[in-house]
């Protein structure tokens, strides 16, 4: 097996799902035309709805239309969330957004560009803080002005404002805490609202566990005495892992980062010979190797269909290798007269025991906005002065390029 013959299986088992993955999909979601009535459909997921200036749709009919803020009064997604359009404040001239509908009521709170906004039947503001420059003393320090604070209070005033003085003093501007003091607001008026993003974790987490194949080549160090030729009897072997995969951050939603542990166990002969003037040395060594190995990846989304997600990722990969020799035979020749021929038994082959070596994959997230899923990912690995030969007092290094193909289960 090669590196081509592994990357064309890779490409081959992933392309083979893509049946499976596009046909499970439902329409779910909806935009509100302009006589207020829901349109059911399908819109393709972005990767952050709370910036896009536009959304495609696919109606139920598989009618195609690309629809801007000016055209409709909002949509809704399958998970819950919500937008409406509407101009920024004080900014009407400049037309329309989509704005996210985080909790809904008497009073509701909505957000675009991460940027916070507070909504009643009269008022429209946007929450901030101001950043100012003040003189203390010949001293210039930079002060902030919760600004926001004061329009929580302003708004949320009514009969329970005193009981929420305490609890906007202390809110930071973030999301969870902004719905933390609304749900305060709502608890003590006793009024119904709509919470539309409880379905939504700041991060899904996710457990991977799976199983693949890894090949690799070697090939010598610049600073080793001498090349000495060998063959392992196979260069590939098969693994299995569990991984954690935390992906989908509400705040970075291209951004993932997965770790885990895998192991890889087996048998292997590795043969090899050596000419020196007058002499040859051939040996044989069988061995049992096994690796615990330990990926830690920041991934990076770089494409997104209706049901798959696309993604590349670098990071480093943690390698703990045991080799243990069944057999080893070293057979050195003397080449001149008289000819003589030495036996003896010796180790040849060493590994190192750990290693930290730097990495990058492609994968692939099947059905990413279903429950359970499957994740396909190609890595490529280097492993710098992965294991010796040591024959006749020469000692060789070898790196290696470990290609791996891994099939999981998204839990």
């Amino acid at each position: 097996m090669s590196f081509t013959k592994l990357l064309a299986t890779a490409i081959f088992c992933s392309f083979a799902f893509f049946p499976l993955a596009f046909s499970q999909e439902g329409n779910q979601d909806y935009i509100v035309n302009q006589e207020g009535h829901k349109i059911y459909g399908t819109i393709k997921k972005s990767f952050d709805f709370n910036q896009t200036k536009s959304i495609p749709f696919v109606s139920t009919k598989g009618e195609k239309t690309r629809y801007y803020p000016n055209e409709i009064k909002g949509f809704g997604l399958s998970n819950g969330r919500k937008f409406k359009s509407r101009p920024m404040p004080k900014k009407e001239e400049e037309g329309m957004v989509f704005f996210q509908i985080i909790l809904q009521g008497k009073v509701s709170l909505l957000s675009y560009r991460n940027r916070y906004f507070i909504e009643n039947e009269v008022h429209f503001l946007e929450l901030y803080v101001v950043s100012e420059s003040k003189d203390a003393d010949g001293n210039l320090v930079r002060a902030k002005d919760r600004e926001y604070m004061g329009r929580l209070s302003y708004i949320l005033y009514e009969p329970c404002g005193n009981e929420l003085q305490e609890k906007i003093s202390k809110t930071n501007l973030s999301e969870k805490e902004l719905i933390s003091t609304f749900e305060a607001y709502y608890a003590c008026e006793e009024t119904p609202y709509q919470l539309n993003v409880e379905n939504l974790p700041f991060v899904k987490a996710s457990l991977v566990p799976g199983a693949g194949v890894q090949y690799s080549q070697s090939y010598l160090t610049k600073d080793s005495f001498d090349e000495i030729p060998h063959v392992f009897n196979t260069n590939y072997s098969p693994f299995i892992s569990l991984g954690v995969k935390l992906d989908h951050w509400r705040r970075l939603p291209r951004f993932a980062f997965d770790s885990g542990i895998g192991f890889t166990k087996g048998d292997n002969v590795i043969n090899m010979e050596l000419f020196k003037p007058n002499q040859r040395y051939s040996a044989t060594e069988e061995f049992s190797s096994s690796t615990i190995i330990i990926p830690i990846f920041i991934n990076y989304l770089t494409f997104r269909t209706r049901n798959n997600e696309f993604y590349i990722g670098a990071g480093a990969v943690i390698r703990s290798n045991t080799l243990k020799s069944k057999f080893s035979i070293v057979d050195h020749k003397i080449t001149y007269e008289p000819v003589t021929v030495r036996i003896y038994e010796e180790s040849v082959l060493t590994y190192s025991s750990s290693k930290f070596s730097p990495a990058v994959k492609l994968g692939i997230n099947f059905l990413f906005n279903r429950k359970y899923g499957i994740i396909s990912e190609f890595q490529l690995e280097h492993v710098s002065k992965e294991y010796t030969i040591d024959l006749s007092s020469r000692q060789s290094y070898f790196n290696s390029l470990v290609a791996s193909y891994m099939i999981g289960f998204r839990l």
